[in-house]
């Protein structure tokens, strides 16, 4: 992904940057991430919207679904502290 894509993703996705917070350097089952997260259907949907954009890996495992950041979504995360959002 190219720096200004992760910049607009930085200014308009202000909720997909907080998912990506919460998410960090683990692994998280979907249910205990949402739970986390504090928002059911809306963080699921945010969930999904970062896996659409590249910044989030969900693999089954067990009847479970994983989430941990993609090397974008680490770019985002590291782009997000610097700038101070």
């Amino acid at each position: 992904m190219k720096q200004v894509e992760l910049l607009r993703i930085l200014i308009e996705e202000k909720a997909v940057v907080k998912l990506l917070k919460t998410i960090g350097s683990k692994e998280y089952p979907t249910r205990r991430l949402l739970k986390r997260l504090g928002a059911y259907g809306y963080g699921h949907k945010l969930l999904l919207r970062a896996e659409r954009k590249g910044l989030v890996e969900r693999t089954t495992v067990k009847n479970k679904i994983k989430n941990k950041l993609t090397p974008n979504g680490k770019r985002v995360l590291k782009l997000a502290k610097e700038i101070g959002v």
